[in-house]
């Protein structure tokens, strides 16, 4: 464990020291960016799940570089619950493709168990991988198409086999009145984490109006609506971003 953790804390850091020395190097270019955000949701809603009962806080650190972002993205709610949520992603994007590897990793909380973080066996480990592709059409045909599956980790049936959980979303984003409306359709083909079988699991619709604070600052106020047939289950969202 001691050297699990030894080389995992030499790769963070030879990786930042890394990041910030291609920085240096490359700023007339701006080849390098660094994106950090936190959004403050009423509740953590995802693909139609509800995965958190009170407001939930959702930071994000990103380091992007001609097309390619390496970050983290978490959730922790305000009220202790089953459990909380720290991810990892990794996102190449071309002009009309994008491919993402993302590590869900669900620490648990209020049942008192302590998460192991470097528990990595596919059997029992608390981490899972996805790897996803989303193909997004021009400004002159808006639209939207995401296939994710499940591939490795916390996502088996009964008898312990991996499920392969696998979700679709088409989106459509638009203009309306300065805001920014994208409805959504999600759904899955076959049993899994989503839904006992094939099913439309997230129906909806996100808005994003900024709010002028001043001169130089807007603040970004989402809401969804967000419907599960699967579940039968309706949920409302509404957040801010700083």
């Amino acid at each position: 464990m001691k050297a699990k953790s030894i080389l995992l804390a030499a790769s963070f850091l030879f990786s930042f020291q890394f990041a910030f020395s291609q920085e240096e190097e490359q700023t007339d270019d701006k080849k390098l960016s660094v994106d950090l955000s936190a959004d403050f949701v009423s509740r953590y809603v995802w693909r139609g799940i509800n995965l958190s009962e009170s407001p939930s806080v959702q930071p994000n650190l990103a380091f992007s570089a001609k097309g390619l972002s390496i970050g983290t993205w978490a959730s922790y709610s305000f009220a202790r619950e089953a459990f909380q949520e720290v991810d990892l992603f990794l996102t190449y994007e071309t002009k009309h493709l994008t491919f993402t590897v993302n590590d869900y990793y669900n620490p648990l909380d209020s049942i008192g168990t302590i998460g192991d973080y470097f528990h990595l066996k596919n059997k029992s480990t608390r981490h899972t991988l996805e790897g996803a592709v989303t193909l997004t059409g021009s400004d002159n045909f808006p639209i939207s198409f995401t296939t994710a599956v499940m591939f490795y980790g916390n996502d088996k049936d009964e008898n312990g086999k991996n499920l392969y959980s696998t979700y679709f979303e088409l989106g459509y984003a638009a203009k309306i009145q300065a805001m920014e409306v994208s409805p959504f359709l999600g759904f899955t083909l076959a049993e899994g984490y989503y839904a006992e079988k094939a099913n439309f699991v997230n129906i909806g619709v996100n808005v994003v109006k900024n709010i002028d604070i001043s001169d130089k600052f807007q603040l970004p106020l989402k809401a969804s609506f967000i419907v599960n047939p699967e579940l039968e289950k309706v949920y409302f969202v509404i957040g801010i971003t700083l």
